[in-house]
């Protein structure tokens, strides 16, 4: 075997230095695989870090150059891979005279097919992990059987982003993606050939053997809900049997079970603090469908619509005349997270007559603050308007009263008062003198209170 010299630069103290990489594991690689310009190769030590790289591996990240030693294998990897990997090498390590495949995205996108295997020195001893990856898509080569699987089925997933394996008749697993692996937490070696009650997750295992032996002696589409506590996930899982092989897709619904569980909440709030309340409320979905409601929204479609108010109804067939158009132009904005609030007018399609209501609009957002429908609140305040009515016609009374007052009777008086002023006492009598006394005075009351009322007026204005 051609030994290589290999170097590296470790950072010490602001400076770097050359550190020969182990002979060890460099003795222990052939020329073939060193020099291969399709296999990736990479020498590690149990810790998973970069002992040593092959051409092919040292081409596609042609950035690192001798840089390569100071980084773990998982570096080069897909964030979403470095626990898979994390896993395969315990297992490899727990189990050193097997070897280890997994399908793991490197970080520039391209995923690869690796064997990983230990390698150990002339004497037994564990050196350190050989892995040769070679680009294979696992995918590709059931995608067209799988896509015949949707067309069948009527179901429209993505090959890339579900889970997906295949079982032989004796409940074998044959076949797994690499979103499966990564659900059942271990690379496809520890996975092929064995049953899938021995890899099932254990919380859902009577429960899904049920739905699997179904699907088989049915030979029909099997779909069913699994919730896995320990991801904190929701799937969709759909059983197929075809040419005496199952195969099983899992579609990842948590985002859609999280806007469910939101709306059911909403709902469960909405009956229970809005029941009594004087408003009709609507809970209504992205699509306008009618979620939820309590009873005073009940009420009004049956006194407007004639009709009885059901959930999953279409929202818009119950907007109050004349509302349609303002509605539509507002539901941008709603959807966008803001409130709105109005009064206006509708016309009630039994009498014909027109009646003010008040319209509020609120967004519901679920855990993650993305909004999933909104409640539609009216409320009649016909009354109200009829009363502010009446109050500002009593106001109208109050500030013609009040001009009268202040410009009318004011105006006179005090021309009165400067009359007063005018009359000569001296030729009053005694007894014309006592009662003049008494005018003046009176005459002085009767402006004040006219200055009063007036300024009361105004100030109210």
């Amino acid at each position: 075997m051609k030994k290589v010299e290999k170097y590296l630069f470790t950072p010490t103290f602001g400076k770097t230095k050359d550190i020969q990489m182990s002979p060890v594991i460099d003795k222990m690689i052939p020329d073939y695989l060193i020099n291969s310009t399709q296999l990736y190769v990479v020498g590690l030590d149990v810790n998973g870090q970069v002992n040593f790289i092959g051409k092919k591996f040292e081409m596609e990240f042609p950035l690192f150059k001798k840089e390569f030693y100071i980084h773990n294998f998982s570096n080069f990897l897909d964030k979403e891979d470095h626990g898979l990997f994390e896993f395969l090498l315990s297992d490899l390590l727990e189990t050193p005279n097997k070897s280890k495949q997994v399908f793991l995205n490197l970080s520039n996108q391209k995923k690869l097919n690796w064997e990983f295997s230990i390698l150990k020195s002339d004497e037994g001893d564990i050196e350190g992990v050989l892995g040769i990856g070679y680009e294979f898509s696992n995918d590709a080569t059931g995608k067209s059987e799988i896509e015949e699987i949707y067309k069948k089925s009527g179901f429209d997933l993505s090959i890339i982003e579900n889970i997906y394996f295949k079982l032989n008749e004796q409940w074998e697993i044959t076949f797994v993606n690499d979103a499966a692996q990564k659900f059942f937490g271990k690379c496809s070696n520890s996975l092929l050939k064995k049953t899938i009650w021995h890899v099932y997750p254990n919380n859902k295992l009577h429960q899904s053997a049920l739905q699997f032996k179904k699907a088989r002696e049915e030979n029909e589409i099997i779909v069913f809900e699994e919730r896995r506590v320990d991801l904190e996930r929701w799937f969709k899982v759909f059983i197929v049997c075809q040419h005496e092989e199952m195969h099983v897709i899992m579609k990842d619904i948590t985002k859609d079970k999280m806007n469910e569980l939101a709306v059911f909440e909403a709902q469960m709030n909405l009956k229970s603090i809005l029941e009594h309340a004087d408003e009709s409320y609507f809970l209504v979905d992205l699509e306008l469908n009618i979620l939820s409601f309590n009873e005073n929204a009940k009420k009004l479609v049956k006194s407007h619509f004639k009709k009885e108010l059901k959930e999953k109804d279409d929202f818009l067939p119950y907007l109050l005349s004349g509302l349609e158009e303002q509605f539509l132009k507002d539901l941008e904005t709603v959807f966008s997270g803001k409130s709105i609030t109005y009064e206006k007018e509708v016309i009630n399609s039994r009498t014909g007559k027109e009646l003010w209501f008040e319209h509020k609009f609120f967004p519901l957002f679920n855990s993650d603050k993305k909004v999933i429908g909104f409640v539609y609140a009216n409320k009649n305040i016909e009354e109200k308007k009829l009363e502010f009515k009446r109050v500002e016609e009593k106001n109208k009374v109050l500030r013609e009263v009040a001009y009268i007052q202040s410009h009318l009777l004011r105006s006179p008086l005090s021309s009165m008062l400067g009359l007063l002023d005018l009359i000569d006492k001296k030729q009053l009598d005694a007894e014309n003198t006592k009662y003049f006394s008494y005018l003046k005075p009176l005459a002085q009351e009767l402006d004040m209170v006219i200055r009063e009322n007036a300024r009361k007026v105004n100030e109210f204005d």
